[in-house]
C-alpha cells in the first residue's frame, strides 16, 4: 500500500508518539526477563530518555537519528550479540513504519509479512507480536480519550487512496484487494462512532433547538434564556406506574416549614393530576382529578425529585407541589402589570428537560363561553410542553402561567400572586361565586363598543351574556368600586375572600353579601342590587337552561341544572 510523505510532526503528537514507545520497551522488557534474557540497565535506559527529550527540544531530525543510533548501541551493549542484532533490526523496522504511519489520515494496516521480512520472527511469533501492538495502539487511544487535559489530534476520516480524478473531479480509487476494503470498513465504523461520540458534547451537539421566533427579537431571547435557566421545570405524572401527563411549572416560593431552605414550592396546571375531561365546557365542571398520582420534578441539570401535591385548585386550574430544590435557587421576580399588545415568551421543558421558548402579543380579546373569566391571550399559542410553565416578559419578570384551556390562554400574575397569599395564610383559595357568564366592554368590536356608548352613555362595564340578572345588561361596579374587565373582577373576588377568612378566621364554605351596580340596558336606568354569593374552593358551575318539549300539547316546563345532561332536548338547537 503506497504511502504518502511523510508530513511533519507536531509537539502533541511526537509525545504521544514517545509515550506509546516507552510503554511498549517496557512490555518488552517483561518479555525478555521472563525468557531470561537480559536487558538494558536502568542507568543506560535513563540516559537514554533523557538524551531523547533534549535532542527533540532543540535538534533537527538528522541530529534525532544520530542520537537514536547512539542510544541503541549503547543499549546493545548490554545485550547478547544475536539478541543485540535482532533488537536493532526490530526497532528500526518499528520506527520506519511509525514514521509513515504518523503523517496518515487513515488508519494503518497492519501486515505481518513486513515484519517477518525484517525482523526474521517465525509466523507465531509474529501474530503474537502484531496482536499485542494492535492492543498497545487501542489502548494509548483510549488512555489519550480519557486524559481530557491533554492535547488530542484532530479526528481524521479513513479514506482508500485516489488515482487522480475524473472529468468531473470526482476522485478515482485504485483497485484494492478484499483486505484492504474489509479493514475500511472496520476503520469506517470507528470513525463514526468516535464522531457520533465527540458530537454528544454539549458544545458540539446542535441539534437540539427552542421554538423559533422573529429575528428581531433574538436579543430578547438569549436574555429571557439566561434569566429562565432557574424559571422552567419539567413535571411528569403517573398512576401505578402509567404514565398520565407531562406539562411544565416554576419556582413560585420556599416551604415556609423548611428552615433550611432546601424544599420549594412549585407552581404548575392542575392539568397535570387531570385524569379525565370530560367536557370543554369549563363552567360544568366536569373534569375528574386524581391527587394521589405520582408527580416527578425534572430539573434543568437532568436530575429529578419526587413532587407532593400540596393543594390543587379546580377553579383556575392550578397546583401546588412541594419538592426538594438547591438552596441557591433565587426566587423569580413577578410583574403583575400585564398590557394588552405587549409582547411576551412562552417558557417550557419538553420530556428531556430541554428549554422551549415561543414568542406572542396579549390580545385584546374576551373569554369565549365556554371559558372562565380569568383569562388572558397571547397570538402566539403555547407550546403542549409548555403547560404550566412561565410567561415572562422581555426583562425576565412573570407576567402570568400558559394553560391547556384555549390556544395562548394564560392566568396573569395578578391572579397568581393573589391565590398562593391566600393558600399561605388559610391553606385554601376560597371564591365566591356569582354564577354569570360575562365579557368586557373594552374588548368588543370598536363598532359595537361605540354603539353601546352612544344609545346608552357607558363605555366601561361587564356585560351579562347568561343566567342571573337579565341578560343584557352591564355590571358597573362590586361594592362600589368600578369593573372595567374580568380580570379586576376576579382580583376584587379574591381580594373578598381574603377579608372573609381573616375576619371571622373561616376555613369552612360560607357566604357573603355582595352589591353590585348595574345599568338596565332595556329601561336605560341604573340600580343597586345585593346578591348573597357561596364562597368555596371548588369550581364555579354555571348551566344553561333548557326546556323539555311534551310530545301531546307541546308544554314545556324548565329543566333544573343537574338535569341537563340527562337526555333533554335544546330548544333553539331544534329551532336552529
Amino acid at each position: 500500500m503506497l504511502l504518502p510523505p511523510v508530513e511533519e510532526v507536531s509537539g502533541s503528537r511526537r509525545t504521544r508518539s514517545s509515550a506509546r514507545r516507552r510503554r511498549r520497551r517496557q512490555r518488552q522488557q517483561q518479555q525478555r526477563s521472563e525468557c531470561q534474557e537480559p536487558g538494558p540497565t536502568p542507568s543506560v535506559r535513563r540516559r537514554g530518555v533523557q538524551e531523547r527529550k533534549r535532542n527533540r527540544a532543540g535538534g533537527s531530525c538528522d541530529d534525532e537519528k544520530a542520537c537514536r543510533l547512539k542510544i541503541r548501541t549503547c543499549e546493545d551493549a548490554a545485550l547478547p550479540p544475536d539478541a543485540a542484532t535482532a533488537r536493532a533490526q526490530e526497532e528500526e523496522a518499528k520506527e520506519e513504519l511509525e514514521a509513515a504511519s504518523s503523517a496518515l489520515c487513515e488508519p494503518r494496516i497492519y501486515q505481518e509479512v513486513v515484519y517477518k521480512e525484517v525482523i526474521g520472527y517465525d509466523s507465531s511469533a509474529v501474530e503474537v507480536y502484531s496482536e499485542t501492538f494492535r492492543k498497545e495502539e487501542d489502548q494509548a487511544n483510549e488512555e489519550e480519550d480519557a486524559v481530557s487535559s491533554a492535547p488530542s489530534s484532530p479526528l481524521c476520516e479513513p479514506r482508500i487512496l485516489q488515482d487522480g480524478h475524473d472529468s468531473n473531479g470526482v476522485g478515482i480509487c485504485k483497485p484494492i484487494d478484499l483486505e484492504t476494503f474489509r479493514a475500511y470498513r472496520q476503520a469506517k465504523a470507528k470513525f463514526e462512532e468516535k464522531l457520533a461520540r465527540k458530537m454528544k458534547l454539549p458544545t458540539l451537539d446542535d441539534s437540539i433547538s427552542s421554538c423559533p421566533v422573529d429575528v428581531e427579537l433574538r436579543h430578547a431571547q438569549q436574555s429571557v434564556a439566561k434569566a429562565a435557566r432557574n424559571l422552567a421545570f419539567a413535571l411528569s405524572s403517573s398512576i401505578g406506574g402509567k404514565p398520565l401527563t407531562q406539562c411544565s411549572g416554576f419556582f413560585i416560593g420556599w416551604d415556609e416549614s423548611d428552615e433550611s431552605h432546601e424544599t420549594g414550592i412549585i407552581l404548575t396546571s392542575a392539568h397535570l393530576i387531570c385524569s379525565q375531561q370530560l367536557s370543554l365546557d369549563s363552567w360544568l365542571c366536569k373534569d375528574e382529578y386524581a391527587p394521589d398520582a405520582e408527580v416527578t420534578v425534572h430539573f434543568p441539570d437532568r436530575t429529578t425529585a419526587k413532587g407532593k401535591l400540596c393543594y390543587y385548585q379546580k377553579h383556575y386550574n392550578i397546583a401546588l407541589f412541594r419538592t426538594k430544590v438547591k438552596p441557591s435557587l433565587q426566587l423569580p421576580f413577578f410583574n403583575d402589570n400585564v398590557n394588552c399588545g405587549q409582547e411576551v415568551f412562552m417558557l417550557g421543558r419538553d420530556e428531556n428537560s430541554i428549554l422551549k421558548i415561543n414568542h406572542g402579543q396579549v390580545q385584546f380579546q374576551n373569554p369565549c363561553t365556554f371559558e372562565r373569566h380569568h383569562f388572558m391571550y397571547t397570538y402566539g399559542a403555547a407550546l403542549e410542553c409548555c403547560i404550566g410553565g412561565p410567561i415572562v416578559d422581555f426583562n425576565g419578570g412573570i407576567v402570568g402561567m400558559s394553560t391547556p384551556d384555549t390556544e395562548g390562554s394564560f392566568i396573569p400574575t395578578s391572579i397568581i400572586l393573589r391565590c398562593f397569599h391566600l393558600w399561605r395564610k388559610h391553606e385554601r383559595i376560597p371564591r365566591p361565586h356569582l354564577q354569570l357568564k360575562l365579557c368586557a366592554i373594552q374588548y368588543l368590536d370598536p363598532a359595537q363598543s361605540e354603539r353601546i356608548l352612544l344609545e346608552c352613555g357607558i363605555d366601561d362595564g361587564l356585560i351579562v351574556q347568561e343566567n342571573g340578572i337579565r341578560v343584557g345588561d352591564v355590571i358597573e361596579s362590586l361594592d362600589g368600586n368600578c369593573i372595567t374587565s374580568l380580570v379586576e373582577l376576579e382580583i376584587m373576588l379574591l381580594h373578598l375572600s381574603q377579608q372573609h377568612l381573616d375576619r371571622r378566621n373561616n376555613n369552612d364554605d360560607s357566604e357573603i353579601d355582595v352589591e353590585l351596580g348595574i345599568f338596565r340596558t332595556r329601561i336605560r336606568k341604573r340600580r343597586t342590587i345585593k346578591m348573597t354569593l357561596k364562597l368555596t374552593d371548588e369550581g364555579e358551575e354555571v348551566v344553561r337552561g333548557y326546556y323539555t318539549i311534551t310530545a301531546h300539547n307541546a308544554i314545556s316546563s324548565l329543566v333544573p341544572p343537574d338535569k341537563v345532561d340527562q337526555g333533554y332536548v335544546d330548544i333553539g338547537a331544534c329551532s336552529a
